[in-house]
């Protein structure tokens, strides 16, 4: 029904799902509420499905919001197809010149939703490769080369970098933007506070 409803650009309505572990510990999936209890209905402009770390993605449009937005399919249920077209591309930011799939996909390693940053990091030749897997070869700049490490500047999601420099902090030092490095830092303490608190 998405499919059908980016190819015929209308707009779609569903329900979104949540988990949560009930009375007898096992993990179930429940529909998002409004404030009064209800089930929560999104309405949606679709532009693309995508595959990102193994998981299907809508990246599309809150029709109450003017930015790119990401929903796993998974957990999208009751979708309906509405009879009203889907807003252009071009209002939405950061789609004003069409969806650049690979460039999208690039910036949104994990598919957060929010504004994308110049960052730059530094790591250990040896770890390029891993580098080049999540982040491509296209958009990255290389400088301050040594014999054993190098420094990258990419374009990506904040709240996906803050996480991915996370994931590899035994391997890569985020140099900029500075309130990013306060965010990491602020996360690197935290976290040795839950091991050896």
């Amino acid at each position: 029904m998405i499919d059908e409803a980016i190819t015929k650009s209308k707009k779609i309505s569903f329900q979104y799902k949540k988990y949560a572990v009930n009375e007898r510990s096992k993990l179930v999936g429940i529909s998002q509420e409004n404030r009064d209890g209800t089930p929560r209905e999104y309405i949606i402009n679709p532009y693309q499905m995508a595959i990102a770390n193994g998981r299907y993605y809508l990246i599309c449009n809150n029709d109450k919001y003017d930015n790119v937005s990401h929903y796993r399919l998974d957990r999208i249920t009751d979708i309906k197809i509405l009879d009203e077209k889907r807003k252009p591309a071009e209002n939405v930011k950061g789609l004003e010149y069409g969806l650049n799939l690979p460039k999208h996909m690039t910036e949104h390693i994990y598919m957060f939703t929010g504004q994308s940053a110049s960052v730059q990091l530094r790591f250990k030749k040896s770890f390029l490769n891993e580098f080049v897997d999540w982040f491509g070869t296209e958009n990255i700049s290389f400088s301050n080369q040594t014999t054993d490490e190098v420094t990258a500047r990419v374009t990506v999601n904040e709240i996906a970098m803050r996480k991915w420099a996370l994931q590899y902090a035994l391997h890569v030092k985020v140099l900029s933007p500075e309130s990013l490095v306060n965010q990491i830092k602020e996360d690197l303490q935290q976290a040795n506070k839950n091991y050896f608190s």
